[in-house]
């Protein structure tokens, strides 16, 4: 349960906000999405 807390005020505090957490989410995905089409950028 320490753990779980731990590593949640890591992600929340790195993000700020729920809105900045769904922004890394999308560059993430979209990083993923470029990878499987072959693009470098």
């Amino acid at each position: 349960m320490i753990a779980f807390s731990v590593c949640a005020a890591f992600l929340l505090s790195s993000c700020n906000t729920f809105v900045g957490m769904g922004r890394d989410f999308q560059r993430l995905g979209q990083g993923f999405e470029n990878t499987a089409y072959g693009k470098k950028f």
